[in-house]
């Protein structure tokens, strides 16, 4: 398989179950394409360059896109429910959105019949990285440079899950039992179907 998924998990030194465990083990995410990494070709935005004017000056220093960036960073378990719900069930000419309220960054997806497009967005400021460099455009970029073939990336992500489970499994096995652990490893078949009413999803017209 030339395409997986890399995620930091076992980074996170406590696993002990909390009121607010989405919130509380964050972790590095990204995707590695025939040997290259997502963020591979990524250059920070510089002040003297033409992308400079679409970062709002009060938040420079704080902007995901002015900093080197190796990987994108979320709550693990958020990151397994858009996964496990969301991002496995992908249409043709469907973008789905992985991110968090709390950020200021998200991966976008999106599905014809080359593959799987792969984005980072720095949200409401129009600026995209696709893989090879930054573009400013409101609307999703029409392609990714990194294009993964749809069959190997959802192989891939149901791989990332079932390893994460046994993990879990075998490590911390309190954590497994935890109502929103469970939740989103797609067990409450309930919530389920909600998400996938609710689900952060666009359609691109054929």
């Amino acid at each position: 398989m030339t395409f997986n998924i890399e995620v930091g998990y076992k980074k996170i030194k406590s696993f002990n179950p909390t009121d607010d465990i989405f919130e509380s083990f964050n972790t590095d995410i990204n995707f590695i394409h025939n040997r290259k990494s997502f963020f591979e070709n990524f250059s920070p935005i510089t002040k003297d360059s033409e992308l400079a004017k679409f970062i709002v000056h009060s938040e420079w220093d704080s902007s995901a896109f002015t900093h080197q960036l190796e990987n994108g960073n979320f709550p693990l378990f958020s990151i397994v429910m858009d996964i496990n719900l969301g991002l496995k069930q992908i249409k043709l000419y469907e973008i789905f959105v992985m991110t968090h309220d709390a950020y200021q960054t998200e991966f976008v997806f999106y599905r014809d019949e080359e593959g799987i497009h792969i984005f980072f967005h720095l949200k409401y400021e129009g600026l995209w990285y696709d893989g090879n460099k930054i573009i400013f455009t409101r609307q999703v970029p029409e392609k990714s440079s990194f294009v993964v073939n749809t069959n190997e990336f959802i192989v891939a992500l149901q791989d990332f899950i079932n390893k994460l489970q046994g993990y879990l499994l075998i490590s911390y096995p309190e954590i497994v039992k935890d109502p929103l652990v469970k939740r989103s490893f797609g067990y409450d078949k309930r919530f389920n179907d909600l998400f996938s009413e609710n689900k952060r999803t666009n359609i691109i017209a054929e």
